[in-house]
């Protein structure tokens, strides 16, 4: 029988923190409404990446993902990627460039 108990609840992220009891022991896991999110992502794919470019800072920068917060968790868990971390850039750039993780952009770029 496996016992679930939240243990943590942010309504600015909307995470769930739940604690796990199972028979092999427990586990912690973390939960997020991510729709919202990836809806924005998909309607600014669909402006373009000129509209994006035009709005960078100084034409030199642009948002070009928004990825939810269980996913960086689950980045760093499974693949050790902390996408702060400067030296990581490559993993993450070769990750949003994968087709599996397509609805992380927010804009049809290779970046």
């Amino acid at each position: 029988m496996t016992d679930k108990r939240l243990l943590d609840y942010d309504p600015e992220t909307g995470i769930k923190e739940w604690f796990i009891d199972t028979p092999d022991g427990f586990q912690i896991a973390y939960e997020q409404d991510c729709e919202a999110i990836l809806e924005s992502n998909k309607e600014k794919q669909s402006y373009g990446a000129e509209y994006f470019k035009s709005k960078g800072a100084e034409g030199e920068y642009w948002k070009v993902a928004s990825i939810p917060i269980v996913i960086q968790y689950k980045w760093m868990i499974e693949d050790g990627i902390d996408i702060m971390n400067r030296d990581h850039m490559p993993k993450v750039i070769q990750k949003l460039n994968d087709p599996d993780w397509r609805y992380l952009k927010t804009a049809e770029v290779i970046i």
